[in-house]
């Protein structure tokens, strides 16, 4: 009895196990039949949804693209726009600067075909050449293109097929199949070219050449951001000899810009950002993360501009000094003329014959008019000019005097005791409220102690 029983449950055991390997090879192939069928109808609604967009009148789609996957950030993001017909047609348009044929900088429309494909999962694929996309998967290197490849044969490292990673509201969200960078669909509102222009205008009012560095701070802690305007730069812990410095890319848009990839800060991390209502900085999506322009470090510190102080601020005591300089300016020749009183850094040799910058206060002065308004002597007084924290700057005496160099042609004049008189007035703390905190061309000067409202013109902001 006890090895018939041992025999029936062996018999049990077996077909049990040749029952269960039936089932799970049954339902692995009803699965795989269904995973496949489901990216088929997936693929569908997908190109479905990229046509909607593209019809009845709607204007398609932007798609903010980036090159060089997600660890090495060699190119700016770059700004597409893209157009898709049922029948498999794309219409892809952009600007860019590797356009080809004599295009780049041009705005560019390129037709070409694309296909959606059944992978691991969804891939959208540019399948056919376009002009405007395929020049950033193509092996030669841009800067040679079409006559060199490059050793690697990567080119930009770019990708033409985007493999589908999830939605993000109405935005659609593609990785490249083989560098791995974002590429983000976003529905257009409006015509192609006009809303590359409006990108263009928005990121000239937040970025430029002459003030392109920038604080990135939660309130408590700062780090920095230098080159932004350049579409490539540098997130770093500190301006000089930094300890960490994060090379990143970022795409432009009409509100803001999109980095491309997550940056982390603290316990928290910042991709996106748009401009703040009152248009002072870039806050990220959540509010937690700012990005300001280092105006004050600009006009705090700056060595290449000097900041003329606007006579229609100047205190009756200081007009009165003011008439009183020009007279002593013309005591050396008739024809000089006191252009304006500055404030700024200016290059003086030191007894060791190297040159430092110095701040002060600095007239400036121009010849006879036939030699122009440009200014020909810089007569100058010492002062401190320091910024204790952020939009905080402080007039102060100085301990030393170096400028005797740019007085000596005036030293039969009063010149330098009135420079002196003035620069008194100077002295205190104030509040520094820019015209505009991206581009100042100006910028008040609100006394926090001592000092009166002092308004003082700044150098022209170049792209």
């Amino acid at each position: 009895m006890r090895n018939m029983r041992k025999h029936i449950l062996l018999v049990m055991a077996l077909f049990s196990g040749v029952l269960l390997g039936a089932c799970s090879f049954e339902q692995e192939d009803l699965f795989d039949e269904g995973a496949a069928q489901r990216i088929v109808h997936f693929n569908d609604n997908l190109a479905e949804r990229l046509v909607a967009q593209s019809s009845n009148g709607n204007h398609g789609w932007i798609i903010q693209y980036f090159v060089a996957g997600t660890d090495v950030a060699d190119f700016e993001g770059f700004v597409l726009l893209g157009s898709f017909e049922k029948s498999g047609k794309v219409t892809l348009a952009s600007n860019h600067r590797y356009l080809r044929n004599g295009n780049a900088g041009k705005y560019t429309e390129a037709v070409s075909y694309y296909q959606m494909l059944r992978e691991e999962g969804p891939v959208l694929a540019f399948n056919t050449w376009n002009d405007v996309l395929t020049v950033f998967a193509d092996p030669m290197d841009p800067s040679a293109a079409p006559g060199n490849v490059v050793s690697d044969g990567e080119g930009m490292n770019g990708d033409q097929n985007l493999v589908f990673t999830g939605y993000d509201g109405d935005h659609i969200l593609f990785r490249g199949e083989r560098h791995s960078a974002e590429v983000r669909f976003i529905p257009c509102d409006r015509p192609w070219q006009q809303y590359l222009a409006d990108v263009a205008d928005a990121k000239k009012s937040i970025t430029s050449s002459t003030l392109n560095q920038y604080y990135v701070t939660d309130g408590k802690d700062t780090m920095y951001i230098d080159g932004l305007n350049n579409g490539v730069f540098v997130y770093e812990d500190r301006l000089v000899d930094p300890l960490q410095a994060t090379k990143l890319s970022c795409v432009f848009s009409t509100d803001g810009m999109r980095l491309n990839r997550a940056v982390p800060f603290g316990g928290i991390s910042f991709k996106n950002f748009t401009v703040s209502p009152d248009k002072t900085r870039l806050l990220s999506d959540d509010g937690k993360i700012q990005i300001i322009a280092m105006w004050d470090k600009y006009i705090a510190e700056s060595t290449k501009s000097l900041y003329r102080i606007d006579e229609a601020s100047f205190t009756p005591e200081q007009a009165s000094l003011y008439t009183q300089m020009q007279a002593e300016v013309k005591k050396v020749n008739v024809s000089y003329e006191l252009d304006s009183l500055t404030v700024g850094r200016i290059s003086e040799t030191q007894d060791d014959g190297s040159n430092v910058f110095m701040p002060g206060l600095i007239a400036c002065v121009h010849g006879p008019k036939k030699m122009g308004r440009t200014p020909q002597y810089y007569p100058y007084v010492n002062m401190n000019i320091d910024k204790p924290e952020f939009g905080i700057i402080r007039f102060g005496q100085s301990s030393v005097d170096r400028s005797n160099t740019y007085m000596t042609m005036f030293d039969g004049t009063n010149l330098k005791s009135l420079c002196q008189q003035f620069v008194a007035s100077l002295y205190g703390t104030y509040q520094m409220v820019p015209n505009d905190y991206f581009r100042p061309t100006s910028v008040t000067l609100k006394p926090k102690a001592g000092g009166n409202d002092v308004v003082l013109q700044l150098a022209v902001i170049k792209d």
